[in-house]
């Protein structure tokens, strides 16, 4: 764990309960002579407290000092990603988060089944563990939005990828979000909405999974 996070960090006084009192209290044993590193992932501050005073429930901690942290410059890159089976999406999540997405906007295409419910309050906790782990400092954003359609309406410059002989780095100027299919991919009538985008493909004789496809593409632009 790089820092706990709290969403009152900051404040002069923090109670820490529940998990993370029983992670860093219990298991790993902390005490009131530990300095402990706590982010509320809305701003660059990492904040350093002490516990004041420890009971068998939760630890009242005391601000000690802070200091800003920014993170490292990265090139910005927002994905909307049509909706596929929200366990697919939870265990992709990480992966996203470590390497930097900005934003994920699930976009609910013809493929894409309606029963398939975006939880976003479960994926927030998802992002605030991975930042726990991997050190991110700022919370990854999401939306959800309803159709192509709805999408293309609120987002004018984007780039696809799809089944094309383009390479994305062939691309010139490269918008910073990019659209990606679900399993199938996209219809004809949706590939007719987007034809005057940029669209582009990788050079794979394998059919990569939706997730597969989205890890590689993150992985080439900001890796």
């Amino acid at each position: 764990m790089q820092f706990l996070y709290h969403k009152k960090a900051g404040e002069e006084k923090i109670v820490i309960e529940g998990e993370s009192f029983t992670h860093l209290f219990k298991s790993r044993r902390s005490d009131t002579k530990k300095v402990l590193k706590v982010r509320n992932l809305r701003d660059d501050f990492l904040y350093l407290y002490k516990a004041a005073a420890i009971n068998r429930r939760e630890a009242e901690c005391v601000l000690l000092e802070k200091y800003i942290t920014k993170s490292a410059a990265r090139k910005p890159l927002w994905i909307a990603w049509s909706v596929v089976e929200p366990k697919v999406i939870e265990k992709t999540l990480p992966f996203l988060n470590e390497v930097g997405v900005e934003k994920i906007i699930f976009v609910y295409t013809k493929f894409s089944q309606r029963s398939f419910k975006i939880d976003a309050a479960r994926l927030e906790r998802i992002i605030i563990n991975s930042c726990e782990q991997c050190g991110r400092a700022d919370l990854m954003q999401f939306e959800t939005v309803n159709s192509l359609k709805e999408f293309m309406q609120g987002y004018e410059n984007f780039a696809v990828l799809d089944f094309s002989p383009k390479r994305t780095e062939e691309i010139k100027n490269p918008p910073h979000i990019w659209l990606v299919g679900c399993e199938g991919g996209f219809s004809e009538d949706e590939r007719e909405m987007f034809k005057n985008y940029p669209v582009a493909g990788f050079e794979s004789e394998n059919i990569l999974k939706s997730e597969s496809a989205l890890m590689a593409l993150c992985a080439k632009i900001l890796l």
